[in-house]
């Protein structure tokens, strides 16, 4: 319910799933609409709590902190830290200080991500990236009240077939013919036959 209960410190209890909803909205289904972050990474702490320079990435203590949206907390860092990591200009840590209620409000998460990349004579002449990739999804959850992809009647995905070649795959066929049954759809609420 507070910005420091949802600072989530590196090398401590995670959640599994994280996911953020407006109480006052539902979806057609009565749940409350939301999102929900995915984490893509294995990033962790970037230098020991209590080494100085430190103080001018407090942001890298949490692989996710939330607080409330400010205009004045534009970014978790700046250009100017590298000058002065001991009194940095933005100090993140900050931003969760003071604790404010986080209910019901307009909400920044702020996600950290990243990997450990430790260099060997594979890199040169460049540092290959297969494997190595990190981020997050910001994915809705009960946002909407059905597979929104749904409204793309059109949809198509090109991909390069055995020549290089682009290549056309539908969803639906070029020629659309007599493709709905003439029963009417009946479901009794489980996979198994009628």
């Amino acid at each position: 319910e507070t910005e420091r209960s949802a600072a989530f410190r590196f090398g401590k209890k995670f959640p599994k799933y994280l996911h953020f909803y407006n109480p006052n909205q539902n979806n057609k289904w009565g749940h409350k609409k939301g999102y929900r972050i995915q984490y893509n990474s294995h990033a962790n702490s970037v230098l020991p709590r209590g080494w100085r320079e430190e103080n001018g990435i407090s942001w890298s203590r949490y692989p996710l902190a939330v607080t409330r949206h400010k205009d004045n907390e534009a970014t978790s860092s700046s250009i100017y830290t590298q000058n002065d990591p001991w009194e940095p200009v933005v100090s993140f840590e900050e931003f969760i200080r003071n604790n404010e209620n986080i209910v019901n409000q307009d909400l920044v998460a702020w996600v950290t991500v990243g990997f450990l990349h430790i260099p060997h004579s594979e890199d040169i002449p460049n540092t290959a990236t297969p494997g190595s990739t990190v981020g997050f999804f910001l994915r809705p959850f009960n946002f909407f009240d059905e597979d929104p992809s749904l409204a793309s009647h059109s949809t198509v995905i090109v991909r390069p077939d055995e020549k290089g070649q682009p290549k056309v795959q539908r969803w639906t066929p070029e020629d659309v013919g007599h493709c709905v049954s003439d029963k009417p759809f009946f479901y009794n609420g489980t996979y198994a036959g009628v």
